[in-house]
């Protein structure tokens, strides 16, 4: 019987497998290798994540820097820049360095997951040879990305897009840049690298898919007749190097994604607008944030609750956030304002989330991460903060709202004594208090 085992063998599933081996904590990696082609950007939050976690092939791919442009709203801006990848061979890498790591891995496809006669976990799975095989589990981490079986209906989900990409040769040759520019029926991105070689991603309706006798290769190049920025960069003479391929997106929080013996991590969780560009990114977070959750789980089964509550909390803020923002961003385009697709993505949304904190700041009984465990904590709770915030300058809030509780306001200094902090840290930890009128409540 295993005690942990992953489903999965993209990003989410090998960045949360080698966490685990650099913390000590053993798992079985189950899935099979990505063999579909796309193009896509890493942030250079995403770089830290990779070195952080010393994923040393997959580093190795990422070569230099790409120039990156956004063309929105009629101002063309140069952003800081990001790194393309394929993600076949990006994922390829992240095996070699699951395997680096000293992760066991089963090569195959998950055909099935059930409930055992003791009550564990069931997995049945076909290897590279057809052979159908089973492993058991104590704890699954469903890492299978969007497409994973749900357990449980969707808690929230968004406007339905879809994603037409293509690749093109034939484009002027140029340093490696990606562009992003908005048109009446969505926004399209793009990178071309010095060879001349261009991908080019279009966001649309559904219904205008539908409107064009649902072909896909038509309504790419229609919104490529309605960009005007884009092609002054990759020029006018691109010919298709396959047909563009389609793909349905939309943001959704799904339902039972944290349990004592189940956690969905990464686009299992929750998907997001990929006007975003997070995808990488949330997998690689998403990932961080589940070892402590686990360790909790494996090591301290009392705390099990609680670490259910933090990750599913954080799944919760993170996804409200990441749709809140890419609404904003909408917004903030206001040339196609009263097209169909810009009316209904900047849309403000029915009502707010069911958790949402209420307004103003207060002293909350928190889950957070110390020393590689969930435990429970003061923290500082608001509408800003809607997760918490426990230190300022290093200084822990709640030590320091119980120090002043207990003894009144007294200098920093001598608080700092008492925490065995520098007084001028202190000062602006109690300044950051009292600003939110925190240090005025006697109660909690």
């Amino acid at each position: 019987m295993n005690q942990l085992v992953i489903l999965g063998a993209g990003p989410a599933a090998c960045l949360l497998a080698i966490a685990l081996a650099r913390h000590g904590v053993p798992a079985r990696l189950i899935g099979r290798a990505r063999t579909t082609h796309a193009v896509e950007g890493l942030s250079q939050r995403v770089v830290e994540a990779l070195k952080q976690l010393g994923c040393r092939e997959a580093l190795s791919l990422l070569g230099p820097r790409w120039h990156r442009v956004s063309s929105w709203n009629a101002q063309e801006v140069e952003m800081n820049g990001e790194f393309v990848v394929d993600r076949v061979a990006f994922d390829a890498a992240l095996l070699r360095d699951v395997s680096a790591a000293g992760v066991e891995r089963d090569a195959g496809l998950v055909r099935e997951l059930a409930r055992d006669e003791g009550g564990g976990w069931c997995v049945r799975w076909e290897d590279e040879a057809g052979v159908l095989r089973r492993t058991d589990a104590v704890i699954v981490a469903e890492c299978r990305g969007h497409t994973a079986p749900k357990l449980a209906p969707d808690r929230h989900a968004g406007n339905t897009l879809v994603s037409i990409s293509r690749t093109f040769e034939g484009a002027r040759r140029q340093p490696r840049t990606t562009f992003i520019e908005s048109l009446p029926s969505g926004w399209a991105w793009g990178g071309v690298d010095p060879q001349g070689r261009a991908h080019i991603q279009v966001v649309t309706l559904p219904d205008t898919v539908t409107a064009s006798g649902g072909k896909p290769d038509a309504v790419h190049a229609a919104a490529l007749e309605q960009l005007s920025r884009m092609p002054l960069r990759f020029g006018t003479r691109l010919r298709p190097a396959g047909p563009a391929r389609a793909r349905g997106i939309q943001p959704a929080l799904r339902g039972a994604a944290v349990r004592a013996d189940y956690l969905r991590i990464g686009d299992a969780a929750y998907t997001c607008d990929p006007l975003s560009g997070h995808g990488l990114f949330e997998a690689a977070s998403g990932a961080i944030a589940a070892v402590p959750v686990i360790n909790t789980l494996l090591h301290r089964p009392a705390q099990a609750l609680l670490a259910q509550r933090y990750l599913s909390e954080r799944i919760s803020s993170v996804f409200f956030s990441r749709i809140e923002a890419a609404r904003q961003h909408y917004a903030t385009e206001t040339h196609w304002a009263d097209e169909p697709f810009w009316r209904r993505q900047s849309a403000p949304p029915a009502s707010a989330p069911a958790d949402a904190p209420a307004p103003g700041a207060v002293f909350s009984e928190r889950p957070v991460v110390e020393n590689g465990f969930i435990v429970e904590r003061r923290v500082v709770v608001s509408d800003e903060y809607p997760r918490g915030v426990r230190f300022i300058d290093g200084i822990d809030l709640g030590r320091l709202d119980a120090l002043i509780h207990a003894g009144g306001m007294q200098a920093p200094a001598d608080l700092g004594r008492q925490l065995s902090a520098p007084g001028e840290a202190v000062g602006r930890a109690v300044g950051w208090l009292q600003a939110r009128a925190l240090l005025s409540r006697t109660g909690h």
